[in-house]
């Protein structure tokens, strides 16, 4: 070794040098992880010192994984604000597009990784942050810290329900200055602005937690209450037509089900007269047996639709097809109409509300 070091002094001198330095950041590493993993921080075990409460809203969670601890501690984060986390859940089709058409405000100011935001509904963690996780060997178990940078989030939450008032103004002032107010159109007008609003005082509430004197600004931004009292008038005066085969229906029970239906978003129905909006449909009713004809069967087929006779569209579309049976043809009949009037009940509304959710202000 000597005549090594003899024979290349710098090269055997450097070599000393960085292994020492090697060694030396070694042992400063471990003793970091070591220091680090020996004692709980001070925010699993109280009030987080680097996160005063003045200037953050906290929530510590805890789990067996990292991911849950995560969740958990966002969780006890928004509960400040009166509610629950809920799961990841698509915006309206409607309000998907504005959002990427910048006209409203989009809820994806979250610094959370890809993997939670797939989980929760990202409008229930605008501006939270997870910056601390300590894993606690002897427990088994991961802690978690969510922060909300007060003056941060009241910025977004501020700008996010300026956005949002602009755009329900807009659709609002579109509304008063149609040709022709009376119209499904406007109708869906209106409940895209229902739906904007209802977002906003979301947003106001949490403003209000977060910075009092700003949310005070915001006190005369237009409600969901008040826009939907609008939508309410404005139904009572669109009349929507019912039109059905009377000798397929001759009690007037599957027609009546179609009234039910326009009835409960507030729209009045008439029977047989000619209005604007009719919902007209086609009955089919086949009778067949089992092999050993002791059930009969009555096979339906249903295609109806909610028309616009001033343009020629069809608004809402309903196929329903189905089979029932019964010992006679008469009983499986009557069976087949009550399935067609559960049907109508609960796809036809479906059916409306994909329309209105598919309205584009924009």
């Amino acid at each position: 070794m000597s005549k090594i070091i003899s024979k290349y002094p710098c090269r055997a001198v450097g070599i000393f040098i960085l292994f020492c330095s090697l060694f030396a950041i070694s042992c400063e590493t471990s003793s970091k992880s070591a220091k680090s993993g020996a004692q709980m921080p001070d925010w699993v075990t109280g009030v987080p010192s680097a996160y005063p409460k003045q200037e953050y809203l906290t929530g510590t969670g805890s789990a067996s994984e990292k991911r849950l601890s995560e969740i958990d501690a966002i969780n006890n984060l928004v509960s400040i604000f009166g509610q629950s986390i809920n799961s990841s859940a698509m915006a309206s089709r409607r309000m998907a597009m504005a959002q990427s058409a910048g006209v409203v405000a989009s809820s994806d100011a979250s610094a959370l990784g890809q993997d939670i935001l797939r989980e929760v509904n990202q409008n229930d963690v605008i501006a939270i942050e997870v910056p601390e996780f300590f894993e606690s060997k002897s427990e088994n178990k991961w802690y978690a810290l969510a922060i909300m940078n007060r003056a941060y989030a009241s910025q977004i939450y501020s700008s996010m329900i300026e956005k949002n008032q602009a755009e329900i103004s807009s659709i609002l002032a579109q509304y008063k200055s149609s040709a022709e107010p009376n119209t499904l159109l406007n109708f869906s007008r209106l409940d895209f602005a229902e739906e904007i609003a209802g977002i906003n005082e979301t947003y106001l509430k949490r403003l209000t937690i977060l910075n009092p004197a700003i949310a005070k600004k915001y006190d005369s931004i237009t409600t969901a209450i008040q826009i939907h009292k609008m939508k309410s008038e404005l139904a009572a005066q669109i009349p929507i037509c019912v039109t059905m085969d009377g000798e397929i229906d001759s009690d007037g029970r599957i027609a009546k089900s179609f009234q039910e239906v326009m009835s409960s978003f507030g729209f009045n129905t008439t029977l047989g007269s000619n209005e604007r909006y009719v919902i007209s449909s086609k009955i089919y009713f086949t009778q067949s047996e089992n092999a050993n004809t002791k059930t009969q069967f009555c096979e339906y087929a249903v295609e109806a639709s909610l028309n616009d006779t001033f343009s020629g569209e069809t608004l809402v579309p309903l196929s329903i097809t189905g089979r029932e049976g019964s010992p006679t043809y008469q009983n499986a009949q009557t069976r087949a109409k009550q399935k067609i009037i559960t049907k109508v009940k609960s796809d036809f509304a479906q059916n409306f509300q994909k329309y209105l959710g598919e309205f584009s202000a924009f």
